[in-house]
């Protein structure tokens, strides 16, 4: 395959924080065209809005004069390309060279913000029907965190997030209250990544993930449930893929274009029967304007 067109278009995805993105507009010889976003997340990805920016620029030639086949997207790896811009731009490639069907996913809902805003928000979500809930804890006190527990904890699934901001000591004494099956898992329950050997409770690796080399001693502690996979900062994410835990893709408050290339991953990769985060869309503000998620289709020109 060879690209005849090569577009980049910078978006605004949410005016309360002047966030920013870049549209990846490619088109193949045959007037096949898709679009996928990349959108570094301030103050938590390695690269910025400008560097990744500036990247795409450099791989515009590269893009344009490189025959591309399912076996060539290895090429991509050897670039040092930042996450945010490799996981767009292999998405992009692959819309094109093996386009496949694609639609909503399972996914649970968001909870986070003051006690009242997270209450707010459960009667929202419970409206909607949802059962299966992701709750950030990390932030609160441990009496604030049992009072949000004892609201919810009968009415939803529970998986909690502390982000790192606890340590093993506290958490442990928090989860000591609870029965070691009540939550799906705890996600990041302590401040320094070693101390995830000593948890003795269900728990995730999100941030944790991209400060360690060798996962073995934490797959071997039997307790690691799920690895949490932000491809926008946290890609490739296939080595993460048939080692025991779930993988769980979530989203970095991408625009619905970008949630929608990680729900193409999501069938790409085989994991629509796990619960996916992507239900961050409903905390953009009231005039963020959504952008159309737009997966493979024809050009008009």
């Amino acid at each position: 395959m060879i690209l005849k067109s090569c577009e980049l278009e910078t978006i605004s995805i949410d005016s309360r924080f002047l966030r920013k993105g870049i549209l990846l507009h490619l088109t193949d010889e045959k007037g096949n065209a898709t679009t996928t976003e990349v959108s570094p997340l301030p103050g938590y990805s390695v690269e910025t809005f400008e560097e990744a920016h500036a990247q795409l620029k450099q791989l515009k030639r590269k893009l344009l004069t490189t025959w591309w086949t399912k076996g060539a997207l290895h090429f991509l790896s050897t670039l040092g390309l930042y996450p945010s811009v490799h996981s767009a731009v292999e998405t992009a490639l692959l819309d094109l060279l093996d386009p496949i069907p694609t639609g909503p996913c399972k996914r649970y809902a968001l909870l986070f913000g003051s006690p009242t805003e997270i209450f707010d928000r459960a009667k929202e979500i419970a409206n909607e029907g949802f059962l299966d809930v992701k709750i950030k804890l990390g932030h609160f006190s441990m009496d604030t965190a049992h009072e949000v527990i004892s609201a919810l904890g009968e009415q939803f699934r529970l998986r909690l997030d502390f982000n790192r901001k606890w340590d093993l000591e506290d958490t442990m004494q928090f989860c000591a209250h609870y029965p070691k099956d009540f939550f799906e898992y705890i996600e990041e329950p302590a401040t320094i990544a070693h101390d995830l050997l000593h948890f003795t409770y269900p728990f995730a690796m999100d941030e944790s993930l991209r400060d360690i080399e060798d996962l073995t001693p934490y797959l071997s502690t039997g307790h690691l449930k799920a690895f949490i996979l932000k491809p926008t900062m946290t890609f490739p994410i296939s080595p993460y893929l048939n080692l025991g835990p779930k993988a769980i893709l979530t989203s970095s408050f991408e625009s619905p274009i970008g949630i929608g290339q990680i729900e193409r991953m999501i069938h790409r990769f085989g994991l629509t029967e796990n619960l996916h985060g992507l239900d961050t869309l409903r905390y953009f503000d009231d005039t963020h304007e959504p952008l159309s998620p737009s997966p493979l289709e024809k050009a008009s020109s």
